[in-house]
């Protein structure tokens, strides 16, 4: 609870009785981190909601308002950002030294809240990150410090207990009027828009609730009610619409019912569809609910073909949501007189077909002896995608076992509204025979024979919902049903009988169709699925399409020539493949399934790195083709985004994100070198150089004289390119050193490019224009480190910040290393890999995202293999489910931490792994290739390492390597170009006393390796 000051002595009482809140123009925002002028501090109080400001918020960093005089406080209102932290704490101080708590909050709801407090005297008012916290940034559009005549006031209590109410401590009991009814009143300083309220009450003895609200003409209204008696332990009294609110006034039912604590609800958090089903299954079905719909974070893995307009997700728990914003698809078991049972908060196992097939499942038991494993795929049938889903039920006991398996079709999306999801409204929906039809088209076939179906509204407050028909053992007698609120659902029953060791399936299969969602987001009807062999049992029938399935994957990545002692490494490479091929939509590739329908040439680029190393090279060059037709402009300009149409993406930033330039230009060298030579790409040689031209504008738009010059240190700026928001930190055109490392690579490859295809003039201007970019960088490098008097790499000349993963682009793959000062570039990732051990401690709480992977390389680059491997195995570990080889964009250190995720499985963070595991294999550097850079001593263990078959910018390589007894053997097969050169790299990086090179002694060689002159059959090195 937080600390409730009385006030010092009546002096002060009397001093700030007198001194009501300073004028806002008196007032004065500050915070402990800087942002960029978009996102300055001062728009914290500048009574604007369009603006807003932001900062970091691990513990130690704050917002805060000097007040501008001493006041009494009472609260304050914060109307967040999209980012809001889960808990923080309200600070108060007299002098800016000494920090009192006021209020402590854990569970913020974001939107506006406003809080109240004791009455304090202060000066100063703060919003703090709490000591343990995994928020790595808020935002904030508004911050209003209130005094005690902008303070609520329960009536009938004093000020400490009101002010206990609302922080949530000791439980108080409702008073009783003047007739004996259980009422709170409480009045608010002012007109406040208000959804309603919060209550959480101190135990389950309570009768219904309801809340009134009072107008400004004194009229009081019923605004919300909760008729379920002490069934959940919270209930949400907000109504459809926001109120301009002058008092609230909550009746309880019931013998002295207590409250643990209120919360005065913003104007946004009104009572929507999505809130009904969420408070709906609080209660007394709790068990049957959907991990999402408690508010529990859920991960998925994608299901689908390659390229489909239509990809399905199926989550840890089985479920499914065959497309975009489809209603989820929910197994329950239910024993014969027993409770029913859904997966939500049950132990259960993953794995993918072979270890890397995106053909999931997931295995649980339902009750003792019984085992249900759900199972998923897609398959083209009949022209369109179709995804089968199999639930499997075996009886491992030595008992026979009765009940019925349900499958419930809800109005939700596997997406949850924190992740852009939320409600799937089912207006209309219809199971006959076995086919369920919602909105008017069929969303799914069952194979399997239906016992029973039923279907149902969702009822007043949740009374005809139809989780409690599942539980009772009995459907609904109607097989169709409406809600205008889009909360109806629907569900399948089979009964079940099994004697010890046999098994009983269920199949259902969803039709895609191969036409795109409506500007609504529908999907328009399928085609009629007409399955080939109806006389095959439903359980046959799916092994057979399963089995042409699995060799379809096979045959497209199978064959991918890696061996390792870890195979799980392996596994994840082809399943990263997988799912980049699934993600694609048409030509279009796009990093996830559900939260892109664009394609960002950062994402592509990367992904198409990968896919022409791993035998998918007509993906790559269709790529390449698409985004040239569309995202290459006249003048140059290489759009960042383009939507899946082909059309230019035309969001905030989609033509301020200038790493597209040599990202475009890095991706026609990728595909000349590994497929087919620079010649097969000369027809895009004309829009390589117009980018080049654009990249020479962007640098020389710094180079105006005066430029800055009204910024400390401005020759920072000099030679370096226009800002831009191409890096993602960046919410607001900024100087990012991301975008001129990407511009050096661009100027690189460009010169190569050319030289290749016969225009040594344009190389040459690539080469001097790519010189002074270098040069430009690596001056502004050191006079940001100079200006902000840092020892480490900074990210951009703007704000000399620190971001490690933005820094490693510089070494890999752009190849701008020389241009970090070499003492802050070891600096740089000592302290990351400092920070990222922390993790592992007891009770740690963190967020990241796995784009961390890309600093794996890094340490390849410094020369510490053994750290790139511990960092890589580290970031490996929060795959979710790991047996899914699933990485989601943000990883939270909390499993069932309800916060945005981003999407997954996301396959730019497929394709830096990719990458990474390639980069720690081979690199090609411009003199030589590079053998086992990065390759950590316990890949050499055992049988150690082979690759087979993989394409290189110097040929084909096939490479055998092992260690034993302090001998390491390495044999190079034929592909190679001829005349290539080959460094070979020592993963223990200490001097062999001895090397042999087909069978000569070698003797220049040292503590890293050798560098041979041309490429070997056998080498043998021995410590």
């Amino acid at each position: 609870m937080a600390r409730l000051l009385l006030l010092p002595t009546l002096a002060w009482a009397g001093i700030c009785s007198a001194q009501e809140l300073a004028p806002r123009s008196q007032w004065q925002a500050s915070s402990s981190s800087q942002q960029v002028a978009t996102m300055a501090i001062g728009h914290l109080i500048d009574n604007d909601p369009k603006t807003v400001t932001g900062g970091a918020f691990s513990p130690g960093h704050w917002f805060q308002i000097d007040v501008g005089r001493p006041a009494l406080l009472g609260g304050v209102r914060i109307t967040w950002d999209v980012s809001n932290p889960e808990g923080y704490t309200v600070q108060t101080s007299l002098d800016s030294k000494q920090w009192d708590v006021a209020y402590t909050m854990g569970d913020s709801l974001g939107g506006i809240e406003t809080l109240f407090f004791g009455p304090r005297g202060a000066r100063y008012l703060r919003v703090a990150s709490p000591e343990r916290t995994s928020d790595w940034g808020v935002s904030i559009l508004e911050m209003e410090p209130l005094d005690t005549r902008d303070s609520a006031r329960v009536a009938g209590l004093a000020a400490e207990p009101s002010a206990a109410l609302w922080q949530g401590g000791s439980a108080v009991t409702i008073p009783s009027d003047a007739q004996g009814r259980h009422v709170l009143a409480i009045g608010l300083p002012r007109a406040l828009a208000t959804a309603g309220l919060v209550v959480d009450w101190a135990d389950s003895v309570h009768g219904a609730a309801q809340l009134e609200v009072q107008d400004a003409d004194g009229k009081w209204t019923l605004l919300a009610r909760d008729p379920q008696a002490g069934s959940r332990q919270q209930s949400w009294l907000a109504g459809n619409a926001a109120v301009d609110a002058h008092s609230l006034r909550l009746r309880v039912e019931g013998d002295a019912p207590s409250v643990q604590r209120i919360r005065l609800l913003g104007p946004a958090a009104v009572m929507t569809p999505m809130k009904r089903y969420q408070v709906a299954a609080s209660g007394a079905q709790r068990a049957l609910a959907p991990a999402s719909l408690l508010l529990q974070q859920t991960y998925w893995t994608a299901v689908g073909v390659h390229a489909g307009v239509q990809k399905s997700i199926f989550d840890e728990y089985g479920n499914i949501e065959a497309f975009k914003g489809a209603p989820l698809v929910q197994p329950i078991w239910r024993a014969d007189g027993g409770a029913a049972t859904g997966a939500t908060g049950q132990p259960v196992r993953h794995a993918l077909r072979d270890g890397w097939k995106p053909m999931p499942s997931a295995s649980w038991l339902p009750q003792p002896g019984l085992e249900l494993r759900s199972e998923a795929f897609a398959i083209e049938l009949g022209g369109q995608p179709v995804t089968l889903v199999r639930h499997r039920l075996h009886n491992t006991g030595t008992s026979a076992i009765n009940g019925t398996l349900t499958l419930a079709v809800r109005p939700m999306q596997m997406n949850p509204p924190w992740q852009n999801g939320g409600l799937s409204p089912i207006r209309e929906i219809a199971a006959e025979g076995r086919t369920v039809s919602v909105n008017g088209r069929r969303l799914l076939q069952s194979l399997t024979a239906v016992d029973e179906a039923g279907a149902a509204p969702f009822g007043a407050d949740g009374s005809s919902e139809i989780s409690a028909a599942i539980a009772g053992g009995r459907l609904p007698h109607a097989q169709s049903a409406q809600d205008a609120d889009g909360l109806a659902a629907a569900a399948l029953a089979y009964r079940v009988a099994l004697k010890p060791g046999a098994s009983s399936s269920v199949v259902v299969a969803f039709p895609l169709g191969t036409a795109p969602a409506a500007v609504d987001g529908s999907l328009p009807q399928a085609p009629p699925l007409q399955f080939a062999d109806t006389a095959k049992e439903p359980d046959a029938h799916f092994d057979a399409l399963a089995a042409r399935a699995s060799a379809d994957w096979q045959a497209r990545l199978g064959q991918v020539g890696l061996r390792l002692p870890d195979n799980s490494l392996v596994d994840m490479l082809r399943a990263q493949a997988a799912y980049m091929l699934i993600n694609q939509t048409g030509p279009a590739m796009q990093p996830g399934p559900r939260n892109y329908n664009r394609s960002f040439i950062r994402d592509g680029m990367a992904t198409s790195a990968v896919l022409l190393r791993m035998g998918e090279a007509s993906v790559a060059r269709d790529y390449l083709a698409w985004y040239s037709a569309h995202g290459v402009h006249a003048n140059g300009l290489v759009s960042p985004i383009l939507n899946n149409d082909g059309s230019v993406n035309t969001g905030f930033g989609s033509d301020i994100e200038y790493d597209s330039q040599g990202q475009y230009i890095s991706l026609v060298a990728d595909v000349a070198r590994l497929d087919g030579g620079p010649e097969s790409v000369r027809t895009y040689l004309p829009k390589v150089k117009a980018a080049m031209r654009f990249l020479q504008e962007l640098r020389e738009r710094t180079l105006v004289p005066g430029y800055m010059a009204g910024h400390p240190a401005p020759e920072r700026f000099a030679g370096i390119l226009a800002p831009s928001i191409s890096h993602e930190g960046y919410p607001a055109p900024t100087h990012s050193y991301w975008d001129d490392y990407w511009g050096i690579k661009g100027w690189h490859d460009g010169a190569w490019l050319a030289e290749s295809l016969g225009d040594p003039e344009t190389a040459a201007w690539a080469r001097e224009q790519g010189r002074l970019l270098h040069d430009a960088v690596a001056a502004s490098i050191r006079a940001t480190m100079a200006w902000k008097g840092i020892d480490f790499i900074p990210s951009s000349a703007d704000l000399g910040d620190g971001d490690p993963t933005g820094v490693s682009i510089a070494l890999d793959p752009t190849g701008a290393q020389d241009v970090l000062p070499g003492a802050a570039l070891r600096t740089t990732f000592a302290r990351y890999l400092d920070d990222v051990r922390k993790r592992a401690q007891p009770g740690a709480l963190y967020a990241y995202t796995p784009y961390e992977i890309r600093n794996v390389l890094s340490y390849v680059h410094l020369g510490q293999p053994e750290a790139a491997n511990e960092l890589l195995i580290g970031l490996l570990h929060d795959r979710r489910p790991l047996e899914w080889q699933v990485l989601a964009e943000v990883v939270h250190s909390r499993l069932r931490f309800p916060r945005y995720l981003g999407d997954m499985p996301h396959t730019w963070i497929g394709a830096e792994y990719g990458r990474t595991l390639f980069g720690m294999l081979m690199r090609e550097d411009d003199d030589a290739l590079s053998l086992l850079p990065g390759t950590p001593a316990s890949w050499l263990a055992g049988d150690g390492m082979s690759v087979e078959r993989l394409p290189t910018a110097y040929g084909t390589l096939k490479l055998d390597a092992r260690q034993r007894d302090g001998v390491l053997t390495v044999t190079l097969g034929e592909g190679l170009h001829a005349g290539t050169a080959v460094r070979m790299w020592w993963p223990s990086r200490a001097r062999p006393r001895e090397v042999r090179v087909d069978g000569r002694r070698v003797d220049a060689f040292d503590a890293d390796g050798v560098l041979l002159p041309r490429a070997f059959k056998h080498l043998e090195a021995r410590w």
